[in-house]
């Protein structure tokens, strides 16, 4: 697998690991077991979705980004 350098860490993100290890946690800790505002009322999406297959690359830093991007 590649790897690429964290060319933004300091920037657009924290550049202490432990920090940014947290706050990822948290964000994915935050995420509903069931979501049900973007599907009709009444229906109910279990999260994560079996099988689902996405890519979320935020272009935002996480400090805006993060919160959406921990639903995937």
């Amino acid at each position: 697998m590649t790897v690429r350098q964290a060319t933004h860490a300091g920037s657009w993100y924290t550049d202490d690991r432990e920090q940014l290890d947290y706050e990822l946690q948290q964000w994915l800790d935050n995420v509903p077991e069931q979501v049900t505002e973007v599907i009709p009322v009444g229906d109910s999406c279990p999260v994560p979705v079996k099988g689902i297959r996405a890519i979320i690359g935020p272009h935002a830093g996480f400090s805006y980004s993060g919160a959406n991007a921990a639903y995937g």
